[in-house]
């Protein structure tokens, strides 16, 4: 992605979430107050959103290198995807575009957030000795506060990068240890900002730079992650497998543009046969270390980190996914749905799941919808 199209990206966000401040500058300011927060990351998976993110154990396709590294082992097919294109909105998306009063809407948004992700993924290729990933994305969530004067907070950039991978086996196949690598340059603003600062409301078209220009920023970052799966032999037609794997060692920082802390991550997952369809049942416990954040002051876990997932899949294709695949999964407190329908290379992946955006799990839901479109041989 070129500068002029970063360039092109940022007009764009700035023109929408200048128009989003001025509806603000009217609203009343009784609004309750909102304490939000949920995990940063590159990318994630429309299959393992509906598995409830259950995935550091159970990945095995072309999207694991974003989970674990030493998964490369449970490859079994050279997978390549040719481009991959999907999109991610919440509710209060939907509730901006069908209202017919702007002011109203803003208003029931108090408290919320306006969330939307488009990614794309391209030539990428996995096996089981190696893997890489190209793709470009772009972020944007708006979150509508207010202690005392109305202010939002908000994630909005657009990054490309790549990532990439290696695995072995030892111990006779039963070790999987898998390192991997992750660059990505970032354009974009991660700030706080209240409705009156002087950035916010000076939009005449003569300005030519405004506060709020100057807090966007472009970075590149780099980060590698390593990953291990123990494989239990001895279980017939069950296959359990103990994963662990960090994440993003030491932190992507892109300055303005925002922060994803390395995470620490285990997982289990069991695979079994019947009858021609594929079954797997995977629990993950997400940043062991709690670099994002989450657990509130005096608890040692969190129920939002701890995720449960199960797919069902039938007759698996050249392609290394199932002709159909249906997911269950359960993200924290919330419950997740998900299925794709694989025709011989076009393959289209679904998932409706929520995210914890309160301050601990349980407190505010946000529904999200995710769909995916791509070429995969």
């Amino acid at each position: 992605m070129n500068s002029q199209h970063f360039d092109l990206i940022r007009v764009t966000i700035f023109r929408v979430f200048r128009r989003v401040s001025i509806l603000l500058y009217f609203w009343v300011l009784l609004a309750p107050q909102l304490q939000a927060a949920e995990p940063a990351f590159i990318r994630e998976s429309i299959r393992a959103r509906g598995m409830g993110n259950a995935f550091t154990a159970a990945a095995n396709d072309e999207m694991l290198l974003f989970y674990n590294p030493a998964a490369l082992r449970s490859v079994y097919y050279n997978i390549y995807q040719i481009a991959g294109f999907n999109t991610t909105y919440n509710e209060n998306i939907t509730k901006l575009g069908n209202s017919s009063s702007g002011f109203s809407t803003i208003g029931s948004l108090a408290g919320k957030n306006i969330h939307n992700e488009i990614d794309i993924g391209f030539l990428s290729h996995v096996n089981s000795r190696f893997g890489w990933s190209l793709f470009t994305n772009s972020f944007v969530d708006i979150k509508i506060r207010n202690p005392i004067i109305p202010y939002l907070e908000t994630k909005a950039y657009a990054q490309t990068g790549i990532a990439g991978g290696m695995a072995w086996s030892f111990l006779d196949f039963q070790l999987d240890l898998g390192l991997g690598v992750k660059l990505v340059q970032r354009s974009g603003i991660d700030t706080k900002l209240h409705i009156f600062d002087e950035g916010i409301i000076e939009f005449t078209e003569d300005q030519k730079t405004t506060k709020l220009e100057k807090k966007f920023a472009s970075k590149a970052a780099l980060a590698p992650d390593a990953g291990l799966i123990y494989h239990f032999d001895s279980y017939h037609n069950m296959e359990p497998k103990v994963a662990f794997s960090l994440q993003n060692i030491g932190g992507l920082d892109f300055k303005g543009a925002g922060k994803v802390p390395m995470t620490m991550n285990i997982g289990v997952s069991t695979e079994s046969e019947l009858n021609g369809f594929d079954f797997i049942l995977a629990a993950d416990y997400r940043d062991l270390i709690n670099s994002q954040k989450l657990v509130s002051e005096g608890n040692i876990i969190t129920t939002r980190n701890i995720k449960l997932g199960a797919e069902m899949g039938w007759h698996r294709l050249f392609n290394g996914h199932h002709f159909v695949s249906l997911r269950v999964g359960r993200n924290g407190p919330y419950n997740s749905v998900g299925w794709s329908l694989n025709l011989f290379g076009f393959k289209i992946d679904f998932a409706k799941y929520s995210q914890e955006i309160g301050g601990y799990g349980g407190e505010l839901e946000d529904k999200r919808t995710s769909i995916q479109m791509s070429t995969i041989f």
